[in-house]
């Protein structure tokens, strides 16, 4: 299944999905090579901090608009 939206971002390290820009449909929960994620009611407590972090890192990183290979091994 592919996002109906475009809202990932990708960083020198990491990708980051904009919180305002993702509907939380979940069709890129079971694509992530990493399982790295979640549902925006289902992200476990260590990992909230990350949506803050999302949120200010997308609007600096180019967006993506095609399916690419994992940045590292995961």
């Amino acid at each position: 299944m592919v996002c109906p939206v475009e809202c990932f971002y990708e960083g020198e390290m990491m990708l980051y999905i904009h919180p305002d820009e993702c509907i939380d449909c979940e069709a890129c929960v079971p694509e992530c090579p990493v399982d790295a994620i979640f549902l925006a009611d289902n992200v476990p407590e260590e990992w909230k901090e990350y949506i803050k972090i999302n949120a200010e890192m997308a609007p600096q990183c180019p967006k993506i608009t095609e399916k690419k290979k994992p940045l590292c091994e995961a």
